[in-house]
């Protein structure tokens, strides 16, 4: 395992888990990523299609990769848990090393399966890189909820405040949330700050990850490459 490390931001963490929030205007919450209507007459087609798109998302190469601002991320307000939650909070702060710590982003508006995806992958990927760091970046960490299963809260970032938008920056902002709201999805980002893998939910390859049955498969596949990317970028 990775010594713990005393750089600024584990200080900066330990402040924001008790510094009082930012407000933010409430907007109307954007739909949760529930499956559609299944159609007997199209799950060939869409298979077919879906599999196709699955099979276009990869590792992006370090010089096509888009920059990641971490610093800014790392220093916006943070919460273990939304107020009142009873999700037990849990981070890998002890382990962060800006020089080996991969970031696994869970870009999350109302659509909880990623963020149990990962929950579920968590030991996994600590074992393949121990000073991983996964956080959750949302609009309001105060009353956000991540998941109504899972067991564990990951830090809660603020994703937008008066002069920052992160989900604007990651590429991830969604065209019909007001400006405050996100396509969700898992991005991994690499040790130099660049954004290596975007896994959709909801939208684009993963706009079927919920459906009832063939759902499953391309969840599988999702986490598949999010493990693969771990492993891939872990060794660069």
């Amino acid at each position: 395992m990775v010594a713990p490390s005393s750089e600024p931001w584990i200080m900066h963490v330990a402040l924001n888990l008790n510094r009082k929030r930012s407000r933010l205007i409430d907007d109307e919450e954007d739909a949760d990523c529930l499956p559609p209507l299944a159609s007997p007459l199209s799950d060939t087609l869409k298979k077919t299609k879906t599999e196709s798109e699955l099979d276009e998302i990869g590792i992006v190469s370090p010089a096509d990769a888009w920059p990641v601002d971490v610093k800014s991320i790392l220093e916006s307000p943070t919460l273990p848990k939304a107020e009142g939650s009873a999700l037990e909070p849990h981070n890998n702060v002890s382990n962060y090393s800006s020089a080996t710590s991969l970031l696994v982003l869970c870009v999350q508006g109302d659509c909880h399966l990623h963020y149990d995806l990962l929950c579920s992958q968590l030991l996994d990927l600590y074992t393949i890189a121990p000073s991983l760091q996964a956080l959750v970046l949302c609009r309001d960490p105060s009353t956000h909820v991540p998941s109504t299963s899972a067991s564990i809260s990951l830090p809660l970032v603020q994703a937008v405040g008066p002069e920052y938008n992160h989900f604007v920056r990651l590429g991830l902002l969604h065209p019909l949330g007001g400006g405050h709201y996100p396509l969700d999805a898992l991005v991994v980002v690499d040790t130099r700050g660049r954004r290596r893998l975007v896994l959709p939910f909801g939208w684009g390859a993963g706009r079927h990850a919920a459906d009832i049955g063939g759902g499953r498969t391309v969840q599988n596949r999702l986490m598949e490459m999010l493990r693969k990317c771990i492993q891939t970028l872990s060794q660069e």
